[in-house]
């Protein structure tokens, strides 16, 4: 009996570090799959036309597009372990893949995405008041 107890435990330890290492190469390929944005020097010296505005509009929309897509794959992963048993436990007993940890997530990429719609919406409307006050003069 105390073998096969020792058995399963060692095959939910397989089970949860293959899971872990699958879970690490997803990350890893979207990550590098992420299209090449601007770099923080070219934010800061980009806002001097309304060009400039759009492409720091489209550049937030993009970034807003990514975050929303990585908030809904952590929220998917909180879902789908919470249909699951704890399988890795710490020396508190609380499991390693907690569904609290992948909602935590979630929300904070939500609100990150939320944060880039502002920035892009603030762009879209400084480039509009360039093409204004151009426009008038």
């Amino acid at each position: 009996m105390r073998n096969t107890h020792q058995k399963l435990g060692r095959l939910a330890t397989l089970i949860a570090l293959s899971g872990a290492l699958l879970d690490c190469t997803t990350v890893v390929r979207a990550v590098a799959e992420t299209p090449a944005g601007l770099s923080k020097k070219e934010i800061k010296s980009l806002s001097a036309t309304p060009a400039d505005h759009e492409r720091l509009a489209a550049y937030y929309r993009n970034k807003a597009e990514r975050l929303r897509a990585k908030a809904q794959e952590f929220s998917a992963e909180a879902d789908y372990l919470a249909t699951q048993p704890a399988t890795i436990e710490s020396k508190q007993g609380i499991s390693c893949n907690c569904t609290s940890h992948y909602r935590y997530f979630a929300k904070q990429y939500a609100q990150e995405a939320k944060d880039a719609e502002t920035l892009a919406a603030q762009h879209e409307k400084l480039a509009e008041d360039y093409r204004s006050k151009t426009v008038q003069q």
